[in-house]
């Protein structure tokens, strides 16, 4: 329509590149990384068949890829112990399959070891935090998008509704934006700014957004679990935490599939996980 749109600060857009880089990087990462451990596309597509039927039928034990270090030696075992000990041919293959079979136990225990230090935390970081965070961006651009849209057609829209469009679209990017600083505050090295300061287009002046050295205010704590609520909640039943839209909550707990455990003002309760975005998630059971 030819109106600037609403732009998005330069903290804001680096820390939405970089985001972007992990996502895509670890994707490949993780595909690169198992190539290594298990270079035969054949063995890995068999071996992730057999292991989700182990999982449907309740066996705990996952089954191991066959390294070619250990094939190779048990051939050589078995025909090393076939012709006997009374050939040095013999005695010589199996001696190279004994060795042979270690090189695979220690290629096993390598496998084991990087998929539970390097596979599997990538893999929930990718597909927990930054699956959240890719979500809560997409949420930032449509709200952005709807404010950009009203405030086109000011005069045709409430003043109220414009608020209401410009606070939403607010709170979104400011719970994009500590997500994303949850993500990247390790490797974080620039001075923060004091405070971020948002031209407000429905009255004069600046709408301030204070925050302290680590993009966080001091009801939001990123060294516990904690969410921030979507939308405002009336409790309906006793035990149950009501909230206002913005509010941070403590996570303490998580009752089932639907339903949060957390505190809030000195009060604990229960509450819709459906009403919150998780910030930093609950520790794994």
């Amino acid at each position: 329509m030819g109106a600037e749109g609403t732009k998005l600060d330069e903290d804001f857009l680096k820390m939405e590149k970089s985001v972007t880089v992990i996502h895509v990087l670890l994707a490949e990462l993780l595909s690169k990384t198992t190539e290594f451990l298990q270079p035969n596309p054949a063995y890995r597509a068999k071996l992730s068949m057999l292991n989700t039927v182990s999982r449907i039928r309740g066996q705990g034990r996952a089954t191991g890829y066959p390294q070619t270090e250990g094939m190779l030696g048990d051939c050589m075992l078995l025909y090393g112990q076939e012709l006997g000990a009374a050939s040095e041919f013999g005695g010589a293959l199996a001696g190279v399959g004994e060795a042979l079979q270690q090189v695979a136990q220690a290629r096993d225990s390598l496998d084991v070891s990087v998929k539970r230090t390097f596979i599997d935390p990538m893999q929930d970081l990718h597909n927990s935090e930054l699956k959240d965070i890719r979500y809560q961006l997409k949420k930032v651009n449509g709200r952005r998008l709807d404010f950009d849209y009203k405030r086109r057609r000011r005069g045709k829209v409430p003043t109220e509704e414009l608020r209401q469009a410009w606070d939403k679209f607010i709170t979104s990017k400011e719970l994009a934006e500590r997500s994303m600083f949850t993500l990247l505050q390790n490797d974080v090295s620039s001075n923060p700014r004091d405070s971020l300061q948002i031209t407000d287009p429905t009255k004069s002046g600046l709408f301030h957004l204070k925050s302290s050295g680590s993009f966080t205010d001091s009801k939001l704590v990123l060294d516990q679990p904690c969410c921030r609520a979507m939308y405002s909640f009336l409790p309906n039943h006793e035990g149950e935490l009501g909230f206002s839209e913005g509010d941070v909550i403590v996570l303490t707990g998580r009752a089932d599939a639907n339903w949060y455990e957390g505190t809030l003002g000195g009060r604990t309760g229960l509450f819709p996980v459906s009403y919150v975005d998780v910030l930093v998630p609950l520790p794994l059971p």
